[in-house]
């Protein structure tokens, strides 16, 4: 004789979950409208600037940058190689400006 199985009672019933929506970030507050545009001040320069980077034309760049900014090189550049790339290093310091005679 066949016996036939019977899938066993679940007695917990399937329970959903339901998701909140996620709520959009808050807004920040909106900025106070700018009062007249004041030029900005610059920012002062470095007395003395060690320039690093890969020793190629973009270097050498900024380092021609820096002297038409003021600044003289000093000290002789130094270079060394990290495996990939040789590394380049110059140091410059803001031109000393003249002093002004006193008179007497």
């Amino acid at each position: 004789m066949a016996t036939t199985r019977k899938a066993p009672a679940t007695t917990a019933a399937k329970t959903t979950t339901t998701r909140t929506a996620a709520r959009p970030a808050a807004r920040p507050a909106a900025r106070p409208a700018a009062r007249a545009a004041a030029p900005a001040k610059p920012e002062p320069k470095k007395a003395y600037r060690l320039l690093t980077g890969i020793d190629d034309s973009a270097f050498c760049q900024k380092v021609s940058d820096a002297l038409k900014d003021g600044y003289e090189l000093y000290g002789s550049p130094s270079v060394t190689f990290n495996g990939k790339n040789v590394i380049a290093a110059q140091a410059v310091v803001l031109k000393k400006k003249a002093a002004k005679k006193k008179k007497k």
